[in-house]
């Protein structure tokens, strides 16, 4: 695969705005029908596995490119850390930049950490896990936890160029897709921000060969979803450490590669059942 150079937030934004790929409707959803009956022939190998919800996590792992960081996580019970919860959080804190609630990622994240906190103490509504850890934190911890959100969401805020894009923004809404022809397979197309014609996904790691593959899924969800009427738009992946990129296209291809790599990864999920 051949990566494009570095970017800036223009050259990002470009990408994300750039018309996509002209396809064939009639092609595109043939298609998308074609898929739901094909994952379920995938989930139906795995009788006596469970439920199976697959996340980009797990598609990375069963590629064989999971950061060295992570391994460690996938023989363990997940756990609430700096590192898992700094998305959510530097997500909450760009949507509040976007929305002009806060002045700085930082105050962004330190809203988003008091909030969380506050709505334990106070029990006006349940609370979520991450929340619940969060208030159980002492301030050393939450500061921690707060340094590697104001990170991750400073990268992201500077990423790209704001007001080029759409108003109406989706920042950190990510799409689940249940299968109706099996009640043992979901699928999770992860996207940072959503402009309604297109989709950012911040990566970590080395650049690999396998980007494609990973975010082909992305691709197989959003069109799932949209029922084929139309293509989803195009998938791009930045690597916010290098500023490198790559934009997937809404093909009929890439629904294929996305196919086999689900079956890829619940074949590893089978595997690593049976070890």
């Amino acid at each position: 695969m051949r990566v494009p150079e570095p970017s800036g937030p223009g050259r990002l934004t470009d990408a994300l705005l750039a018309p996509p790929a002209p396809v064939d409707p009639a092609e595109w959803q043939r298609a998308v029908a074609a898929v739901p009956e094909q994952l379920a022939g995938l989930a139906g190998r795995r009788s006596g596995a469970g439920p199976c919800r697959l996340t980009d996590y797990e598609i990375r792992l069963a590629l064989g490119r999971a950061d060295e960081a992570e391994l460690p996580r996938a023989r363990e019970p997940f756990a609430w850390s700096a590192r898992t919860a700094r998305r959510a959080l530097g997500l909450a804190a760009v949507r509040a930049l976007a929305a002009g609630e806060a002045r700085s990622p930082s105050e962004g994240v330190r809203d988003a950490v008091a909030q969380a906190t506050q709505l334990v103490h106070e029990a006006r509504q349940p609370p979520s896990a991450m929340d619940r850890w969060l208030a159980g934190l002492p301030p050393a911890g939450r500061a921690a936890v707060g340094a590697e959100a104001v990170t991750w969401a400073t990268r992201l805020w500077c990423a790209l160029d704001w007001p080029a894009l759409p108003a109406q923004l989706a920042i950190g809404r990510d799409h689940w897709w249940d299968s109706p022809h099996s009640s043992l397979l979901a699928l999770r197309g992860r996207a940072e921000v959503r402009t309604g014609s297109s989709h950012l996904v911040l990566l970590a790691g080395p650049r690999r060969d396998s980007i494609r593959a990973e975010l082909s899924v992305v691709t197989l969800v959003e069109a799932l979803r949209g029922r084929g009427t139309t293509g989803p738009g195009p998938v791009v992946g930045w690597w916010a450490d290098s500023g490198h990129l790559v934009r997937v296209e809404g093909e009929p291809a890439v629904l294929s590669q996305g196919v086999a790599t689900v079956g890829q990864a619940l074949s590893g999920r089978v595997m690593g059942a049976a070890a």
